[in-house]
């Protein structure tokens, strides 16, 4: 494998061992011989962020996507964390009217998916040491958006994970 076909292949995958290496073992394997140095994966990191940075605007109804994806990348620590990680902050304070689809999933992504949750953006902020206050308080906001009025089982269960999550990792 060529470096060209490693970027590719990497950028394709949004650089996600776990799915380069279930859907395509051999050519993971392929990949992982490279043992690529941190800088050309800083480069290519920070290339991925740009270009999700990119879609936030041009696509805000599926913000919670590109969201989810900025959050792991950002966890890989290959990029600058902290610059990063306050780029996403201000874009999400810029989202205006989310409807609660998008909200409960920006809110999933904070919170995590798994029991231990650590894969999700209160974790990220947590150990790349970003500023919990300030991500606490967009993330209330989102949620106080919707709170008081109508929502569904899925809203609630994500706004109590997301609150536990937050209990868990604050500093």
């Amino acid at each position: 494998m060529t470096l060209e076909e490693a970027k590719r292949f990497y950028f394709e995958y949004k650089g996600y061992a776990f799915h380069m290496g279930r859907e395509e073992p051999s050519r993971y394997e392929s990949f992982r011989m490279l043992c690529l140095d941190e800088e050309t994966l800083k480069q290519w990191d920070e290339e991925l962020l740009e270009g999700l940075f990119l879609k936030l605007r041009e696509t805000p109804e599926r913000f919670w996507a590109s969201h989810g994806d900025i959050l792991h990348i950002i966890s890989r620590k290959h990029c600058d964390t902290l610059r990063y990680l306050n780029r996403l902050l201000e874009e999400t304070e810029k989202l205006t009217q989310p409807d609660l689809f998008q909200t409960t999933l920006i809110i999933e992504n904070m919170a995590g998916r798994t029991q231990g949750q650590k894969d999700g953006g209160v974790y990220v902020f947590y150990v790349c040491s970003g500023p919990m206050e300030r991500m606490d308080r967009i993330t209330e906001s989102l949620i106080g958006r919707f709170e008081t009025g109508e929502t569904d089982r899925r809203f609630k269960e994500a706004v109590s994970r997301y609150r536990s999550a937050y209990r868990r990792w604050r500093r």
